[in-house]
């Protein structure tokens, strides 16, 4: 066969070359898996030589992460290698020079290059017509171009750094951003006409460790933003967020807020659609019971690692609530009427509390609740509560003191939910055995 192949070969009988079956553009110690390539932790000072490669796919995925020797992509760099996803993020990045991406015009969709040097957004970047995710959070940019080819198709932008001391106003010509999440701004509030251009637009706006103080008069011309939140605005006070600052905003249905001052639930009167509540590790005491819309449409509500210390009257109002989570706070009882009217509520949680004790009568109005978590509570043993709970179908009490016997347990045998009741978390004190597993094999056995 050798022979023959040689034959051919001397007569000029050209054969096909076989097509590499994991084409790679460039060396190690980058490396490829299909169309993505990876190039992490280099520890060079240059862009590693990208050759151009036969694939059968129309454009790659660039993953270049931690690369903290590198300041520059240079013209050419990528060799007309089309990329459709560039994943350069955590890097001394400061420059990308003209001509670097040229070839990706048509394929080039998603941009992260957060935490990098970046002054300005590189006009290669700028250039690109297709791109609809663009994270540009965590550089030194101060400033947006006036014109970017991407204005009309990018969907998704992460944007903001401390030295981003004024707003930049070009943010405007987006008009087709839907997702908007800003980080570490210093200023405290924004212009009033910061969204100008994008009321029809902004349907998730996130805001991460800026130094706002309250919600900022902005947001009010926001008319189809469906969901807001704030992480790690540590400044931000119930002083600050007036009675009327979610006006306008007659979409908003998702409300977010984590790791604030806040003092006190905000007034929610002006959202009628707000459908999901979480204001978690923030220092939050009190609900006033005039805050809510006039026919509250909530679902889910989330206090967790707040200072209550009590469930908030204003709860039974909520008659739509489907799930309540207070772990983490200082609730320590469970009264006859504080879960009152609430018979869509299924999920309840009150974990990691000083609860001591659960009233006989607290579940009378929950007959649809099916998971309850109770979890490194001061419970003394397992709540016979439930026995008013049908619908239970798990209880999680991990860390507390469960006695299995008939003595303790025995009730369960004839309560109406232990058809559907599935299962749960804790052990029992006195013997070797998960709760669970004495309800199913040893209670039916008691007398």
């Amino acid at each position: 066969m050798l022979q023959l192949l040689l034959t051919n070969g001397i007569q000029g009988t050209s054969l096909p070359v076989p097509e590499d079956p994991s084409p790679c553009p460039v060396r190690a110690p980058c490396s490829c898996n299909f169309n993505k390539v990876f190039c992490n932790n280099l520890t060079q000072t240059e862009i590693p030589t990208f050759t151009k490669v036969n694939a059968t796919w129309k454009c790659w995925e660039l993953n270049m992460n931690y690369n903290y020797n590198i300041k520059t992509i240079p013209s050419g760099a990528f060799d007309n290698i089309p990329f459709c996803s560039l994943q350069i993020g955590h890097n001394g990045f400061e420059t990308i020079k003209d001509g670097a991406l040229a070839g990706s015009e048509p394929y080039l969709d998603s941009v992260f290059m957060q935490y990098n040097n970046f002054k300005d957004l590189p006009n290669e970047i700028a250039r690109m017509p297709n791109i609809t995710m663009l994270s540009i959070h965590d550089n030194p940019i101060n400033s947006l171009p006036q014109t970017m080819a991407f204005a009309s198709t990018l969907e998704f932008l992460d944007i903001g750094s401390s030295a981003m001391t004024t707003w930049p106003n070009s943010i405007g010509t987006l008009k087709s951003v839907s997702s908007l999440t800003i980080y570490k701004l210093t200023m405290s509030d924004l212009p009033v006409n910061a969204f100008e251009g994008l009321e029809d637009s902004i349907q998730l706006l996130w805001f991460t460790a800026t130094k706002f103080k309250g919600i900022p008069k902005a947001l009010r011309r926001l008319r189809k933003v469906t969901d807001l939140a704030f992480e790690d605005n540590v400044e931000l006070t119930s002083e600050g967020i007036t009675d009327d600052a979610f006006i306008g905003m007659d979409s908003l249905r998702d409300i977010d807020i984590k790791n604030s001052s806040l003092s006190r639930v905000p007034n929610l009167s002006k959202i009628p659609a707000i459908s999901s509540l979480s204001l978690t590790n923030s220092p939050i005491a009190s609900w006033d019971s005039n805050t809510l819309p006039e026919q509250p449409i909530i679902q889910s509500v989330s206090l967790t690692n707040t200072d209550l210390d009590h469930i908030p009257a204003v709860v039974r109002r909520i008659r739509s609530i489907f799930q309540l989570t207070l772990q983490n706070t200082k609730v320590s009882h469970i009264g006859p009427g504080d879960l009152a009217g609430l018979q869509k509520l299924q999920y309840l949680s009150l974990s990691q509390t000083p609860l001591v004790s659960i009233s006989m009568d607290a579940f009378n109005d929950t007959s649809s609740l099916q998971g309850l978590y109770l979890d490194n509570t001061k419970l003394s043993g397992f709540p016979r509560a439930i026995e008013r709970l049908p619908a239970l179908r798990f209880v999680s009490l991990q860390n507390v003191t469960i006695e299995c016997s008939c003595a303790e347990l025995g009730w369960m045998k004839t309560w109406i939910g232990i058809k559907q009741f599935l299962g749960g978390d804790g052990q029992c004190h006195n013997i070797r055995m998960e709760f669970i597993e004495y309800v199913h094999n040893e209670v039916p056995k008691c007398p």
